[in-house]
C-alpha cells in the first residue's frame, strides 16, 4: 500500500510541474501572484478535477506509469528556475540533457522495437546501462556540466524503489524526454545553421 502510494506520488511530479511551468508562461519577470497561483492551479487541476471517476493524475499515470528521474529533474530544475528567479541550469547544462535525451531515444526506441536483433532495452536489467550512465555522469560533472547531477538521479531512484519499473532505462529514459530532446536539438541545429554569418553564437541563442 505504502510502495503504490509512493509509485503514485512520484508519478505525479513530473506533469505537475510541466503544469506550473506552462501556467506561469514565457513571461521573464513574472509577478509573484503567478508564481504561487500556477503551482496552486497545477495541483488543483491534477488532484481535485475527477474526470471520469480519476483525477487527472491517474489518468496521466496510465499513459505513462514511469515518468524518468531524469526527466522529473530537469523540470524541478526548470520550475525552481522560474519560482526563485535564479539560473540553475546555464545554456551548456541544457544542451548536454538534449543531446543526453536524444541520443538514449535513438539508441532504446527503434533498437527497441526490432529494427534490429539488438535489443537494448534488456541493457537496463544488467550493469551496461548503469555503468554507461555514472561514466556519462562523472565526465560532465569533470567539466563542471550541471547535468550530470541530475544523471546521478536515477541511481538514487532505483535504491529508492520510486518507479513501479526496476529497469534501468525507465529510471533515465521516457518517451517525453525523448521527444523533447529531439525536439530541441533540432531547434539548435536549424539556428546555428540558419544564422546569418558574421553573427555570433551569442547573439543567437537558441532557449534551453
Amino acid at each position: 500500500m505504502i510502495s503504490s502510494l509512493l509509485h503514485d506520488l512520484y508519478a505525479a511530479i513530473a506533469p505537475w510541474a510541466a503544469l506550473s511551468l506552462l501556467f506561469i508562461g514565457r513571461n521573464p519577470h513574472p509577478g509573484i501572484r503567478r508564481k504561487i497561483a500556477s503551482p496552486l492551479l497545477a495541483t488543483l487541476l491534477l488532484f481535485a478535477v475527477p474526470p471520469h471517476g480519476w483525477n487527472a493524475a491517474a489518468w496521466i499515470r496510465v499513459l505513462e506509469p514511469n515518468p524518468s528521474l531524469t526527466l522529473t529533474g530537469i523540470l524541478l530544475i526548470a520550475l525552481a528556475s522560474r519560482l526563485s528567479g535564479h539560473i540553475l541550469f546555464r545554456r551548456e547544462d541544457w544542451t548536454a540533457a538534449w543531446i543526453y535525451g536524444s541520443a538514449a531515444a535513438i539508441v532504446l526506441y527503434p533498437m527497441g522495437l526490432g529494427l534490429t536483433r539488438i535489443d537494448p532495452y534488456a541493457w537496463g536489467w544488467d550493469r551496461i546501462l548503469p555503468l554507461a550512465t555514472a561514466l556519462v555522469a562523472f565526465l560532465l560533472l569533470l567539466r563542471g556540466n550541471r547535468f550530470g547531477v541530475v544523471l546521478l538521479l536515477p541511481f538514487a531512484g532505483i535504491l529508492l524503489h520510486l518507479q513501479e519499473s526496476a529497469n534501468f532505462w525507465d529510471a533515465v529514459m521516457d518517451p517525453f524526454y525523448g521527444a523533447v530532446s529531439l525536439i530541441a536539438i533540432l531547434l539548435i541545429l536549424a539556428a546555428r545553421l540558419f544564422r546569418p554569418k558574421g553573427t555570433s553564437a551569442r547573439e543567437n541563442k537558441v532557449p534551453g
